[in-house]
């Protein structure tokens, strides 16, 4: 039971006029331009649009609830609809590709939440939302090729630049998401995320995705080396490059053009 659109507007803004419908119920302008199909069962205009606007919304929802199950862990079920919908209003897809939906989520539950009770719920978005970053990026090398490594000249080592696996996410968070992630995962009970600092480290092994807490320190040098610093001291290629590089965290180099 489709809503058929004539054709008495153009395509580009019969498509607004819909959106506009289907995300903010304004459904100015287009209701004259359902056309009736005829048939003695026909609920109407209004009822037929309502069909879309509702699949829209519960899909939307759905997608989320799929990305983001602690937040709807912490949140409940109608809270988080409710949180899907307004986020949804607000950030509208503008891709088919259902994956992308909750790009923005972590964005805008900080402008939102912060300096509320609930703003610990953005560090559970971002932690989130790294898994799913982490999920589907790219293959890389798995690992370090230390042979190629010990080729480059002396004189070219200032200019290596160590490269983390690309499924890597590093994420300094205000809460501590840690524990509940994992309970989660492990089908336990989630306790209250408390107020304390983390450094986490993402990653996706064959076994499925690895969350790992870092000291400052290791959390600070492979922020670095993701950013694309060189190592500039020698000692920095030492006990921290052997440990991230034999932990597969660490699982390629390239070397500079010095002009």
């Amino acid at each position: 039971m489709s809503p058929e659109i004539s054709s008495g507007a153009p395509l580009r803004e019969l498509q607004r006029q819909f959106v506009r419908e289907i995300l903010y119920r304004d459904s100015t302008g287009l209701i004259p331009q359902v056309v009736a199909n005829g048939a003695t069962n026909d609920p109407g205009a209004e009822r037929r649009l309502a069909i879309y606007r509702t699949n829209a919304r519960e899909t939307f929802a759905l997608a989320l609830e799929a990305a983001f199950p602690l937040l709807l862990r912490c949140t409940g079920s109608e809270e988080f609809r409710q949180l899907a919908w307004a986020y949804q209003r607000a950030c509208p897809s503008t891709a088919g590709n259902l994956f992308h939906l909750g790009a923005r989520l972590p964005g805008y539950l900080a402008e939102h939440l912060r300096g509320t009770d609930d703003e610990y719920l953005i560090d559970v978005a971002r932690l989130e939302w790294a898994v799913q970053e982490s999920l589907v990026a790219a293959d890389g090398a798995s690992a370090l090729n230390l042979a190629a490594l010990a080729e480059v000249p002396a004189d070219r080592q200032a200019d290596i630049r160590f490269l983390l696996h690309p499924s890597v996410r590093l994420l300094r968070t205000q809460y501590a998401v840690f524990g509940p992630w994992e309970a989660l995962q492990a089908g336990q009970t989630v306790a209250p995320v408390a107020p304390d600092a983390e450094c986490l480290l993402v990653r996706r092994l064959a076994a499925g995705i690895q969350l790992q807490r870092l000291g400052s320190d290791d959390f600070d040098w492979l922020s670095a080396l993701q950013q694309g610093d060189l190592l500039a001291e020698e000692a920095e290629i030492g006990s921290l490059l052997v440990t991230w590089a034999t932990a597969g965290v660490i699982t390629d180099f390239s070397v500079l053009d010095p002009s």
